[in-house]
């Protein structure tokens, strides 16, 4: 039986991660509703799924079937803020310290921000992206994010930039450190793993949006180009937090919206690029 938060767990949890209040009491009226919680009852092999990444994808659809109507995403942020409950453990069986664990589930306030600023209300949309947080695969080192991937049987570190980021050369190093010691503590078999990024934030075309001196610039020269995709539109939703805008209505309140929509009406692409991490 998996470890579910409780009430009280909860409650502390959504504290600690500055959950706005009107999600925290959502969260928790939901958790103290007798058939919701019938329903993780039922659901806990789903939730179980939920923690291992073959099952990921059905495990949530299956899961967003079994919770009905959900348009503010309000169930599922409950389902995941519960299943939180085993992922503390896993921390703990591994010795990771709890300001690690709070910085990486803060995820969750940042997803529900980020999705009060593109379309003005309270909700949650990012269920198929904090299963990587939920099975202590994702963590929160510093500025930037790492997540433990593996595919065809060879290890990588995938470098992933949260909207909130400090892109300044002293933050990055001081996060790209933290990953290293990270690693070798609690998984040294990924210490000698290569540090991989696919990103909006190392698109070529950007060098002729920016200024000399951007610190999106001075990103890219940390890593080495292996593969650029030009076709990719992930940025608007970044940049103008929305990807459904026209083109000659994005909006223009900062100097990046004004120099990379002008570029993009000029028939020019963004997309994004990999890159291979050459800092050490």
């Amino acid at each position: 039986m998996l470890h579910l938060m409780s009430v009280s767990g909860l409650s502390a949890l959504c504290r600690s991660i500055r959950l706005p209040e009107a999600c925290v009491r959502q969260v928790l009226s939901l958790r103290a509703d007798p058939s919701f919680d019938r329903l993780l009852e039922k659901a806990q092999p789903l939730l179980a799924d939920l923690l291992v990444p073959a099952s990921w994808d059905r495990a949530l659809a299956q899961l967003e079937a079994l919770l009905g109507g959900d348009p503010a995403g309000m169930k599922i942020l409950t389902c995941m803020l519960a299943v939180c409950g085993e992922t503390k453990r896993t921390y703990e069986k591994l010795q990771i310290p709890e300001d690690i664990f709070a910085d990486t589930m803060e995820c969750f306030t940042r997803f529900i921000h980020e999705h009060t600023e593109s379309y003005g209300t309270c909700g949650f949309d990012r269920a198929f992206w904090t299963m990587r947080q939920l099975a202590a695969r994702l963590f929160r080192l510093g500025t930037l994010e790492f997540e433990l991937t593996e595919e065809d049987g060879q290890k990588a570190v995938q470098i992933h930039i949260p909207s909130d980021a400090d892109l300044s050369a002293g933050a990055r190093r001081d996060s790209y450190r933290r990953a290293r010691r990270f690693l070798a503590r609690f998984f040294p078999d990924y210490c000698g793993a290569p540090f991989l990024c696919i990103s909006w934030l190392l698109a070529p075309g950007l060098r002729a949006c920016l200024p000399e001196g951007s610190r999106i610039l001075s990103f890219q020269d940390d890593f080495e180009v292996t593969g650029i995709f030009p076709d990719r539109d992930q940025f608007l939703t970044w940049v103008y937090k929305r990807p459904d805008i026209p083109l000659m209505d994005l909006p223009e309140d900062t100097s990046l919206q004004r120099n990379l929509k002008q570029y993009l009406l000029r028939g020019g692409k963004i997309g994004e690029a990999a890159g291979r991490l050459l800092c050490p």
